[in-house]
Order: C-alpha cells, then structure tokens, then sequence
C-alpha cells in the first residue's frame, strides 16, 4: 500500500473490498498481454528501448559498462553444439564419408577446417544453414584463409575465393604436386 499523500492524516487504515482486489487482480493478469497483442511490433520497440534506457539511467556508469559488457559477450559467445562430426547432421555426415565422423573433433582446428571445407565445397543448404548456426561468416573466411586452401584443387580454391569473397592473396594459387601440401596444425 502506498503512504499517504503529505498533508493528509490518515488515522484509519484504508479497508478494500476483496472482491474487487480479485477482479483487480484478474485483470491484470489478463491487460498486459492484451496491450501487447494490441500493440505494432515497431510500438512495442519503441517502449522496449524507453524502458532500457530508464534501466539504463538507473545504474552508475561502472554499472552500465558492466552490464554491456556481460551483454555483449553472451552476444558473441557461442558455445560449440558438437564434439565430433558424429553429432553434425546428417547432409554434414553424408558429406565426410571418406573420414571416420567419430575421429573428427570439432575442438581441433585442423579437423574443424576439414568440415568447413567440406560443406563449403560440397554442401547443400542444409549443410551451410548448420554450418553458419555454428560459425559466423567472418569466422569461416578466416578459417580458410589461414590454412591457405590446404587439400584443394585449383577449380576448389577458386570456388572457395568465390563463395567467402577472398583473394588470391588470401587462398594462394594450388601448390605444384610434390610441393607438400599437408594440412598445417
């Protein structure tokens, strides 16, 4: 119950009928989703960033670094699905039938490229869909760039470029055979 206003002196307390407290109550429960069923979408945005910015106003300056910063890392992190390609879908597992899924581990980047690769190459929507829930399209062109193309041919590295919009200088033009082309650690 609220306090009195100033200036008035209140002696007995105040005694509601309880039937309307419930009907109160009850609609209550029910005026909020209403209102927000009843409100656009743009609407409901724009309350959404007045009442984080109130929040916001709310907290010390230490406070609100704080908190964007916890904000923007639950944002960015993304907590691996897989451990190995045995967990990956199954236009994923159709994709490494000349590997054994349950040897390739998702923690380790050599194996992880090798997947990357072959979805790219390969793959169906599904494939890449899976793929990006995974990694963001940066982390892929990376991924790629830093093993160079490694176990692709010529008409692969160039689909490769194509597909993540990389240069030659990012994935280098095939190496000649004999020109050791392993997958670097």
């Amino acid at each position: 119950m609220k306090p009195p206003p100033r200036g008035i002196d209140r002696t007995e307390p105040a005694v509601k009928n309880p039937h309307a407290v419930a009907l109160g109550r009850l609609g209550g429960t029910k005026g909020g989703l209403a209102r927000a069923k009843a409100l656009s979408p743009r609407r409901r945005r724009e309350i959404a960033k007045r009442a984080g910015a109130a929040r916001a106003r709310a907290l010390s300056g230490p406070e609100r670094r704080d908190v964007a910063r916890r904000a923007a890392a639950a944002r960015w992190f993304q907590r691996s699905q897989i451990v190995t390609a045995v967990e990956a879908p199954i236009a994923v597992r159709k994709l490494l039938k000349s590997y054994d899924p349950s040897e390739l581990r998702w923690a380790r980047l050599d194996h992880r490229y090798l997947i990357v690769r072959e979805i790219l190459l390969q793959g169906d929507g599904r494939a890449v869909k899976w793929l990006r829930r995974l990694l963001s399209l940066r982390e892929i062109r990376e991924l790629v760039q830093r093993y160079g193309g490694a176990g692709c041919n010529e008409p692969e590295r160039h689909k490769l470029r194509n597909v993540l919009g990389l240069t030659i200088n990012d994935i280098p033009v095939g190496r000649h055979v004999g020109s050791g082309g392993a997958l670097r650690a």
